[in-house]
């Protein structure tokens, strides 16, 4: 036997009350059937409201002497029944009468900490943990910084080759690397680091330097090869010192790794995949802060003094490489990643003022055409 409609109970009315969900007073009226929907009138026989039949919700037990009744699980008006026989009709006429809501309000609770704890992510990837990097970096041990210095630089080398079937080597000419260890020491005597320096060359004849994390620092052979004398290789190198005192490289990959890559640096994953590939584009582009740049600057300008060298062929050796290149050519990625050239070079012009005019060199002759010959041998992985 199918569901009986309506029209069997056109005949039927009875009184009721009815709250119109804007006063606390309720209103009394007569309720009857239309076609499709409860239809509730006031003494006078206007009606008040429609019903609709198929959206309409038993508020209170099958059971109870007087039923209650919604327009739908949402709606806030009210209809208090007491006629028996009215609510056995509406019971007939609307089988889904008493079926559970879905629960609209844990949806919204749902979405509400849903949009909190995405803006609370945001908030810690954009905000607090790049103004954190300083401190969290701090908290990495320097071994396992080291560690990720080591992956960086494999990875760097894929970075650098773009895939290819021939990626380049680290030179290891004897003569070439005694003479770097020669610049290493004298620089690195003069400042207390977190860890000892690890310099290597790169067969790769852009015009670059990089420090990576764990004291890694990456001069490229065509930095080597530009450079007019071993004093501006120097500076560059105390440029890159300044970067690995401050653990620079380290910050600039705890901003650029978010925050999976933070955890991974502290608890001592160090060899993911997504950590690895951001260390290693942070390091290659060199391009720190302004802050940290200038910084960087002056702490070169103080190891250079402290070795007794120069700052002036520092700046010097960029500002003629500006001038020969000009800023548009490929080969500049170390000079585009370090602005405002003129004002660096006042500053490095500068320091030197009062410093004596004469020095000994860094290099001898001979030294310097060795480490100019260094990438005459070379091999997949770095000897330091």
């Amino acid at each position: 036997m199918g569901q009986p409609s309506a029209a069997a109970y056109a005949d039927l009315s009875a009184e009721a009350r009815y709250f119109d969900g804007k006063t606390a007073v309720p209103q009394s009226v007569r309720i009857r059937f239309g076609t499709h929907s409860l239809v509730i009138e006031d003494a006078s026989g206007r009606a008040l409201a429609h019903w609709p039949l198929s959206s309409l919700h038993a508020l209170s037990d099958r059971h109870a002497a007087a039923a209650q009744y919604a327009p739908s699980p949402e709606d806030e008006e009210r209809l208090v029944v007491e006629d028996e026989l009215m609510c056995r009709a509406i019971d007939a006429l609307c089988p889904r009468l008493r079926r559970k809501p879905a629960s609209t309000r844990g949806v919204r609770k749902a979405l509400t900490w849903g949009v909190g704890s995405l803006a609370a992510v945001a908030l810690m990837v954009f905000a607090i943990l790049p103004s954190l990097a300083v401190q969290l970096a701090a908290a990495i041990p320097p071994e396992r910084e080291a560690r990720l210095g080591d992956a960086v630089l494999g990875q760097v080398v894929g970075l650098v080759s773009l895939g290819g079937d021939n990626p380049p080597g680290f030179c290891t000419a004897a003569r070439g690397r005694g003479a770097l260890d020669k610049m290493v020491a004298r620089l690195e005597d003069t400042v207390e680091l977190p860890y000892p320096l690890r310099v290597s060359v790169l067969d790769v004849d852009t015009v670059n330097a990089f420090a990576a994390p764990g004291g890694r620092i990456v001069l490229f052979r065509g930095l080597i090869d530009s450079a007019a004398s071993p004093e501006e290789v120097a500076g560059v190198l105390a440029h890159e010192i300044g970067h690995v005192l401050y653990r620079d490289p380290t910050v600039g990959v705890l901003r650029a790794a978010g925050t999976a890559g933070i955890l991974g640096l502290l608890v001592g994953d160090v060899f993911g995949v997504a950590i690895v590939v951001a260390a290693s584009e942070a390091v290659l582009s060199a391009s720190y802060q302004r802050e940290a740049e200038a910084r960087a600057d002056e702490t070169a300008f103080d190891i250079l003094a402290e070795a007794g060298l120069p700052s002036d062929p520092f700046a010097g050796f960029f500002l003629r490489l500006a001038e020969r290149y000009g800023a548009s050519q490929g080969v500049m990625e170390y000079l585009s990643s370090h602005p405002a050239l003129g004002t660096r070079a006042e500053r490095a012009a500068a320091a030197d003022d009062n410093r004596p005019a004469s020095f000994r060199p860094v290099l001898s002759d001979r030294e310097w055409i060795a480490l100019r010959n260094i990438c005459t041998q070379s091999a997949a992985e770095p000897d330091t």
